[in-house]
């Protein structure tokens, strides 16, 4: 019997009703914040953030230059605010890509304090990664932050409804969110390793709900494809870590954004009440110097980040922030 640490994938699904594969949500259980398990890592540090706190807030923070950053996902949502955290930190350059040009023109226009360059791309294609790749190396020469932030989430699916005809649905969430981070990696880790005098950080969107097993909340291939994208950075950073490339998967908060209203409309605003600009402040805090230690880890920035630093040596000694297994309570080995 394998019991689970700090950010496992226990089962809160035991004392949930009966659910189907594509999706069930919860949305008449009274979910709160409160109401999460306690493996799911939300309270790691006993001071939670809803909004930007002064010491990580990007206004604050002098980058070194030069400093680029490629963000994907832009168009709306946490990328959109992602970007203008970086730019408002002091960045040199940032390159940003969206599915949609409209979108990017919108940010383009906001992004007044660096040198931009804007791609219509989508992270389901890898010759546009690798040439948006290309248009980064040509321009910059170099990347310090890359934020594989692009992701979906199915609308809501009644049980009545699931059918063969939801598959496609569940294929572009699995496609999207986790093939077009390891898309996004593979074009980008060779450019980040080159770049030794920077930051060389690799951040992905992960979220709490890659601790569950059900789909009373999400979808089962939300859950999973966050969940795999946690064990991608672990592996980028054991793999790539020689190189000086730190790699985290974040947890952006419980925000809501288009995706999210058009997931389950306004069934959850009470929840997803984090301020949209956390994430952006959290990711510049993260990686305005190299932070090994947590690098392959999983991080939220709903977290204290002085409380954070304090628990270093905790985290380290249990290696935590990671998915692992153990036969006992006293002992635990990463899973194969």
């Amino acid at each position: 019997m394998l019991t689970l640490d700090v950010f496992s994938c226990n089962y809160w699904n035991d004392h949930l009703p009966g659910h189907c594969l594509e999706y069930r949500p919860i949305f008449t259980m009274g979910l709160t914040k409160d109401a999460l398990p306690a493996h799911y890592g939300l309270n790691f540090t006993k001071t939670f953030h809803s909004k930007i706190p002064a010491n990580i807030e990007p206004s604050s923070v002098t980058l070194p230059r030069p400093f680029v950053v490629f963000v994907t996902g832009v168009g709306k949502g946490l990328g959109y605010h992602i970007s203008l955290a970086f730019a408002c930190a002091g960045c040199s350059g940032i390159a940003i890509s969206s599915r949609t040009e409209s979108d990017l023109n919108a940010l383009d226009s906001a992004l007044k304090q660096a040198k931009v360059l804007k791609v219509v791309c989508g992270v389901q294609s890898s010759s546009s990664v690798s040439n948006l790749e290309y248009l980064v190396r040509s321009l910059w020469g170099r990347v310090d932050v890359v934020i594989a932030n692009a992701g979906v989430v199915s609308a809501y699916i009644e049980p009545t409804t699931a059918s063969p005809s939801n598959l496609p649905q569940g294929l572009r969430v699995m496609d999207i969110n986790l093939n077009g981070v390891w898309r996004v990696s593979r074009a980008f880790i060779p450019l980040l390793s080159e770049s030794r005098d920077g930051l060389q950080t690799l951040i992905s969107s992960g979220s709490m709900v890659a601790c569950s097993v059900s789909s009373q909340l999400t979808p089962v291939a939300y859950n999973v494809s966050k969940m795999a994208v946690m064990q991608l950075m672990e592996c980028v950073a054991i793999d790539h870590g020689a190189d000086g490339v730190q790699a985290f998967a974040l947890y952006p908060g419980a925000v809501m954004t288009p995706q999210t209203r058009n997931h389950a409309a306004n069934e959850w605003s009470e929840i997803l009440d984090d301020d949209e600009g956390l994430a952006g402040a959290f990711c510049v805090w993260l990686s305005r110097k190299k932070r090994s230690w947590l690098s392959g880890r999983c991080v939220s920035c709903n977290w204290d980040v002085e409380e954070l630093e304090m628990m270093k040596a905790k985290i380290l000694e249990g290696d935590l922030l990671k998915y692992s297994s153990s036969s006992s309570s006293s002992s635990s080995s990463s899973i194969d």
